[in-house]
């Protein structure tokens, strides 16, 4: 392929400056963008980089047993030719986002002639050219320690994240630490196993710059409160948003050290595909006294059986919730034991602050099933709610195929209920597989929608979806039916 070495002089005389029309192209999609580098030269020289602003390699191959190898010379000569022109100065500076994965080859035999890891380390050392690089991904990529380190020349990097990598644990680090903003390290139990030392590329990152940290597998979170965060002298001040395992020892070890993360304000706990063992599940559940967070969450994502040991009243706004307790496999939560968290009544539910969630805007709810019962719950301890989103059931539960989506008693309840007079948008969705008998019609939902509509003027959006019905709030067509 022929490089340019200088623009060229001329531009398409329709009046725009080189400068607008690089604008103008950084908006268009990569077909587009494609398109118009085969026009002309100066069209050519403006959009070809930015065909190259995500790039992805694949630094080896994986075969049986996770065996790492590089079948063919050609495969080296071809991947640096790449290399090679994606780091010219031309290309280079256009990069954003690198992503890096193996290939899996059945049956291939290794080339015990080529380093697996020959091509690995020349994409890292290629890195600090990519002077624009906002975005760093590795899938199933090991890191010694010496390629561990080399993500330091970087300097700064937007995002990182680590599918399922075996980083080595660095001892000593003599250039700067890498300043990472947002930290993504997601690892599934079968990976971990047999990996003492995988040390998830920790030591590589500065405290003192993470603004958001999200960790799924419950050791590498372990090993992160543990040596990041309590090893920190200063503690974690810029992280804002932190997601962890809902895993019962992290929890615990998580509660005493949030004095080090005085600028928290979004506290996530992943949820399971399936609720199993290690979870907070009795409301016999206690932790050790210790001051809250220095300043209340804004955003709290997790278990409702957690949310009276780290959310305090002030200023949360977006609530999601769903529960450890098992009466489904999918953490929904059935009515009455939303009732008994949100108003009480309930001796083996714990009670939520009315004082936290009467600052809530958006609430979004697992359930087994919708009831007039759960949606005055509703009503009465959220009295500036704006966003409602009920997500009904995936996993199973005791009585299942009995629970039936009903939008017309949906609808009747509320127009019966006070909702929140500043109620903007509502979805309540159903995935739930089962029969349904004495469906209301469309146009009588419709007709229902209407009335809502006069009832909260600032309504603009509801949706009921089922398995075999989707009507969604459209105000034009609603109202001139």
């Amino acid at each position: 392929m022929k490089r340019l070495s200088k623009a060229p002089s001329t531009i398409p005389r329709v009046g725009l400056a080189p400068e607008l029309w690089l604008a103008i192209f950084t908006h268009l999609s990569f077909r587009t963008l494609h398109d118009i580098s085969l026009t002309c030269q100066s069209f050519r020289y403006l959009a070809q980089p930015l065909l190259f602003r995500s790039l992805t390699f694949c630094p080896y191959s994986l075969g049986t047993n996770n065996q790492r190898f590089i079948h063919r010379f050609e495969t080296v000569e071809r991947t640096n030719q790449r290399i090679r022109f994606c780091s010219s100065p031309r290309i280079a500076h256009a990069v954003r986002e690198c992503k890096f994965y193996p290939r899996y080859i059945v049956g291939a035999m290794p080339n015990q002639e080529i380093a697996y890891n020959v091509l690995l380390d020349i994409l890292l050392d290629t890195l600090p050219l990519f002077v624009n690089l906002k975005s760093l991904s590795f899938m199933f990529v090991d890191l010694s320690q010496s390629q561990a380190s080399k993500l330091c020349a970087l300097r700064s990097l937007g995002n990182l994240f680590l599918g399922n990598c075996m980083v080595e644990h660095v001892q000593s680090l003599s250039a700067p630490k890498l300043q990472v903003a947002d930290l993504t390290i997601v690892c599934d139990n079968k990976t971990m196993s047999g990996r003492g030392q995988n040390g998830h590329g920790l030591p590589v990152f500065s405290p003192d710059h993470i603004r958001s940290v999200s960790i799924i597998n419950p050791v590498a979170a372990s090993q992160f409160l543990n040596d990041f965060i309590g090893n920190a002298s200063q503690g974690l001040r810029q992280l804002r948003c932190l997601t962890l395992p809902c895993d019962l020892e992290v929890v615990r070890v998580l509660h005493p050290l949030l004095r080090l993360i005085p600028e928290l304000a979004e506290l996530k706990f992943a949820r399971p595909s399936q609720i199993q063992y290690n979870f907070p599940k009795d409301e016999t559940f206690s932790l050790s006294i210790h001051p809250n967070p220095l300043k209340p969450l804004l955003k709290y994502q997790g278990p409702r059986q957690l949310l009276p040991h780290f959310v305090r009243p002030g200023a949360l706004e977006h609530l999601k919730l769903w529960s450890t307790r098992p009466v489904s496999t999918d953490g929904s939560m059935d009515p009455m034991e939303l009732y008994g968290a949100l108003v009480g009544g309930d001796e083996l539910v714990s009670v939520c602050d009315p004082e936290v969630l009467k600052t809530v805007q958006m609430l979004e709810l697992s359930v087994t099933h919708v009831n007039a019962l759960m949606l005055d719950a509703i009503c009465s301890r959220f009295p500036i709610l704006r966003s409602l989103y009920v997500y009904v059931a995936k996993g199973s539960f005791p009585d299942a195929a009995l629970q039936v989506w009903d939008p017309e008693m949906i609808m009747n309840a509320l127009m019966t209920l006070p909702l929140p007079s500043t109620i903007q948008h509502l979805r309540l969705s159903s995935y739930s597989a089962v029969s349904h008998s004495g469906v209301a019609t469309e146009d009588r939902l419709a007709r229902r929608k209407q009335d809502l509509s006069v009832k909260y003027p600032n309504l603009t959006f509801v949706s009921l979806d089922e398995s075999d019905i989707n009507i969604t709030w459209d105000r034009n067509r609603v109202l001139h039916r």
